[in-house]
């Protein structure tokens, strides 16, 4: 079923969602300053800045998989570390002309890491913070195989809200920024997510999830 929300619910849920930390979008609707700091300092990836960006590969595809990180790397680091680990798995995830595409091999190593990274909270929210505002997933239609195997193979009890905060949470920003590039930033970032959601569409934690938001946004729920 389709949620339609009015705009004041947006906003209140919206407040809720901030203050618990719910959604990996949270990262990309910071200050400029605060994320061009980070940037600087080699912590965040300029692909976050505003939230929409234009440039793509940050880490060269011809290095492949030796500039990736290790498995347990992504296992194990926190959500900033995580950031990094994303800016170097997407430009794999969509190569572009003239990019060597991955061998069977490969794409099976690359699911393998993702799988790892999406084991654990900070692994979800670090890859999504970065992958949702990427070009490559606001231009491409469809998600690769290899990230759609890992999402799908992913603990749902981790995944699943996660995902459902990636669509609520830009689309309450959306309803509320009154700047018009900010909306449709956010905007875009509300539909990448939902091509994520969709791969999980029918297990029963996305149900309860999104029975759960809802009734946060009637005021049933506190």
């Amino acid at each position: 079923k389709t949620m339609k929300i009015s705009r004041p619910l947006l906003i209140t849920l919206a407040s809720l969602l901030t203050r618990h930390h719910a959604s990996a979008f949270m990262l990309t609707s910071r200050s400029s300053t605060t994320v061009s700091n980070l940037s600087a300092n080699g912590i965040v990836s300029p692909r976050l800045l505003g939230g929409c960006v234009t440039s793509r590969h940050i880490v060269s595809q011809s290095h492949g998989l030796s500039a990736l990180p290790t498995a347990d790397d992504v296992s194990t680091d926190d959500f900033m570390k995580q950031l990094g680990h994303a800016s170097q798995i997407i430009p794999l995830l969509h190569p572009q002309d003239g990019d060597k595409l991955l061998t069977d091999d490969e794409s099976t190593s690359l699911l393998e890491l993702l799988s790892r990274q999406f084991g654990h909270s900070d692994g979800i929210r670090g890859f999504f913070a970065v992958y949702l505002t990427s070009p490559e997933s606001l231009i491409d239609e469809d998600v690769p195989s290899v990230l759609a195997e890992a999402v799908k193979s992913a603990d749902t009890k981790v995944m699943v809200p996660l995902a459902c905060m990636n669509v609520i949470m830009p689309t309450a920003m959306s309803s509320i920024h009154e700047d018009a590039e900010l909306k449709e930033c956010a905007s875009k970032t509300a539909s990448s997510g939902k091509k994520i959601l969709r791969l999980l569409k029918g297990n029963d934690d996305v149900v309860r999830n999104c029975e759960a938001i809802s009734r946060v946004c009637q005021g049933t729920e506190a």
